[in-house]
């Protein structure tokens, strides 16, 4: 598998592919002044490929004028706006859409030759690295009472043997 170590081209990358699909905008009656939906999907996709918050990746493209160039943006998107675009753009529909148009393209680059077998995504749509205190906290009463089950099981082996030798 091919992974892209650059986030600049990452960037860019991700905008191609949603110019074609997204509207420019998520209203006709939005301002038309701020962030394209392409910009902020490309945006949202760096943020992954990164593993950084909102904030995280609003910091990364402040800093980095020349790939805020490369999607026609002049500024960096706020992380509330992130976080709203978040909402309006990961939907079913439109990321089956995306991910049609992504291996369409990847076909039409030679990345895939011959019979494409299905892919597996995780298309749960949660952050993989957030885990929550509850689940945490689940998790290790879990395996606390499964490791006492093997002890009893294990102590009452131990005791069926002793009582078969006699």
């Amino acid at each position: 598998m091919e992974t892209c170590k650059s986030p600049r081209r990452v960037l860019r990358e991700a905008y191609e592919l949603a110019l074609p699909l997204l509207p420019t905008y998520a209203s006709p009656f939005s301002r038309h002044d701020g962030f394209t939906e392409p910009q902020l999907f490309a945006c949202l996709v760096l943020r992954e490929h990164q593993k950084k918050s909102y904030r995280g990746v609003e910091a990364l493209l402040a800093d980095s004028p020349r790939w805020l160039a490369d999607v026609g943006m002049e500024r960096a998107p706020d992380h509330n706006t992130l976080c709203r675009a978040f909402g309006r753009l990961v939907k079913r529909g439109l990321m089956n859409r995306m991910l049609d148009q992504q291996a369409a393209w990847a076909e039409g680059r030679g990345l895939i030759r011959g019979r494409v077998e299905p892919v597996a995504l995780d298309s749960s749509m949660f952050e993989s690295r957030h885990v929550s205190r509850h689940f945490e906290k689940r998790c290790r009463q879990t395996a606390a009472a499964r490791a006492k089950a093997a002890r009893r099981k294990k102590k009452r082996e131990t005791r069926a043997g002793r009582t078969r030798r006699r």
